[in-house]
C-alpha cells in the first residue's frame, strides 16, 4: 500500500503529514528545526523522529500501510545550499525519498503551476517567480550573507541597533529601551548573539513589529528597509510581466506585503496562497513517479 509523507522543515520548527492514496490525511505532526545547512546533525535527529510520528499516526489511520510503502518529500530549509540530500537518503530507511528545498515545496503549495511570485519570509527569507514552468529565485542565501527581510534579520538589525544607541550612534529610542532591558548589559547581549542560531534572532522580531505598531521610529526605520528590500525584488520579478500576483508566505510574508502594498507599492497585485508549504511537500510526493526498491524511473 503506497502512501505519502510532505514533511516541511524550517529554522525554526518543521511540520509533517501523511496522506492515503484516497485522500485522507493524518493530523500534522510538529517537530524541532531542520535547517540542514546550518544544523545537519540537529536536523537530521528532529526529522527522523518527525518521520517516526507521522508512520505511527499512519498505523493509526491505516494498519494494512507498511513502513516501506512510504513516498516522501522533504522540504527543508538549507537544502539548496548545501549537500545535506546523498547525507539524508543514505541516513533514512525509503527508497521512494526526495530532498529539496524548502522554496520548492512552497512554490508548490502556494501556485500549484500557476504562474507567480512568492514572497516567503520566515525564520530566513527567499522570493521567486513561477513563469511558463521556469523558476527565477531572489534570496535565500542563509543568515550569514542574507535572508533579508525575514524573521532573523529583524532581530540582528534591532540588536545592532541597541549597540549603537549604546555608543551613541542612535538617538534613544523604544526598541533599543526594550531590548536593553532583556538583556541589561553589553557582555549579555554579545553572548546571545554569540551564541543564537537563526531562530533565535528571529524570536526578536515580534518586539520590531509590536514597536512599530506603538510608533517607534527605531523599528519603522528596521521595516522600511526590509520594505526597501522587497520592493527592489519584486520588481526586478515583475520585469516582463509587471501583472504577476505576489504571494505572502511564512509568518512575516503577509505582514511585511501589507506594509509594502500600503507605502511604496500601493499598485501591487496580492493573490493568496493556494495551500501551505507542507500542502506543496504532499503535492510533490504524489506527482512523484513510482520508482520499487528505489530504481530510477
Amino acid at each position: 500500500m503506497r502512501f505519502f509523507i510532505g514533511l516541511d522543515g524550517g529554522g525554526s520548527g518543521s511540520r509533517a503529514q501523511a496522506a492515503l492514496a484516497d485522500g485522507a490525511r493524518t493530523a500534522v505532526l510538529h517537530g524541532g528545526p531542520a535547517n540542514v545547512h546550518s544544523d545537519p546533525e540537529r536536523a537530521l535527529a528532529n526529522i527522523r523522529e518527525l518521520l517516526e510520528r507521522c508512520l505511527q499516526a499512519v498505523a493509526d489511520l491505516a494498519p494494512q500501510a507498511r513502513r516501506d510503502g512510504a513516498v516522501v518529500v522533504l522540504g527543508l530549509a538549507g537544502a539548496s545550499e548545501s549537500n545535506a540530500a546523498p547525507m539524508l537518503r543514505a541516513a533514512l530507511p525509503w527508497p521512494e525519498l526526495q530532498v529539496t528545498g524548502d522554496l520548492d515545496i512552497t512554490l508548490a503549495g502556494a501556485l500549484q503551476g500557476r504562474a507567480g511570485i512568492v514572497a516567503a519570509l520566515g525564520t530566513g527569507s527567499v522570493l521567486a517567480r513561477l513563469r511558463e514552468g521556469q523558476v527565477q529565485r531572489i534570496g535565500g542565501h542563509g543568515f550569514v550573507l542574507g535572508d533579508e527581510a525575514s524573521g532573523a534579520w529583524l532581530g540582528r538589525q534591532a540588536l545592532s541597533l541597541a549597540l549603537h544607541m549604546h555608543d551613541g550612534l542612535a538617538p534613544q529610542g523604544a526598541l533599543g529601551a526594550q531590548l536593553w532591558a532583556r538583556f541589561g548589559t553589553v557582555t549579555a547581549l554579545l553572548a546571545f548573539a554569540r551564541d543564537a542560531r537563526p531562530a533565535d534572532f528571529a524570536t526578536l522580531a515580534p518586539m520590531v513589529l509590536a514597536q512599530d505598531r506603538g510608533g517607534c521610529p527605531q523599528a519603522r526605520a528596521i521595516l522600511d528597509a526590509a520594505c526597501a528590500y522587497l520592493q527592489r525584488a519584486i520588481t526586478l520579478l515583475q520585469t516582463g510581466a509587471p501583472a504577476l500576483p505576489v504571494v505572502g508566505c511564512g509568518g512575516l510574508g503577509p505582514v511585511l506585503l501589507d506594509r509594502l502594498g500600503a507605502s511604496v507599492m500601493p499598485g501591487l497585485t496580492r493573490a493568496e496562497p493556494l495551500g501551505s508549504a507542507l500542502d506543496g511537500a504532499l503535492w510533490l510526493a504524489r506527482s512523484m513517479p513510482h520508482t520499487p526498491n528505489g530504481q530510477k524511473p
